[in-house]
């Protein structure tokens, strides 16, 4: 998942997600949490990208959840983007191709 917002919204961004989670904590269910990094992006927005591994058979949920987490977030916060992406493990990727993923 990737999120942009202004510098000045920075604030309000930490103690957003702060009650998120207080409110929703994390289901290892779900998904796992594999990392969270904050950046820069070329236009001087504050880019947060969050990497997570989606358990078997639960996509739907972990995208709905990951919805429902970015409009919560988006909630009065002047400036903010988001997009959930699904990208696929190096070996899960050569498996949709039929293929057996080269070790490196």
């Amino acid at each position: 998942m990737r999120n942009w917002f202004p510098p000045d919204q920075a604030d309000k961004i930490a103690k957003r997600f702060l009650d998120w989670v207080k409110d929703n904590p994390p289901d290892p269910s779900i998904d796992k949490n594999l990392g969270i990094g904050v950046t820069e992006d070329e236009n001087g927005m504050i880019l947060a990208i969050s990497l997570s591994e989606i358990m078997k058979g639960k996509e739907q949920e972990a995208l709905e959840l990951a919805s429902k987490q970015n409009l919560f977030m988006a909630a009065g916060i002047v400036g903010f983007k988001y997009k959930s992406e699904v990208i696929h493990n190096f070996p899960d990727a050569y498996k949709i191709l039929g293929m057996t993923a080269p070790e490196v």
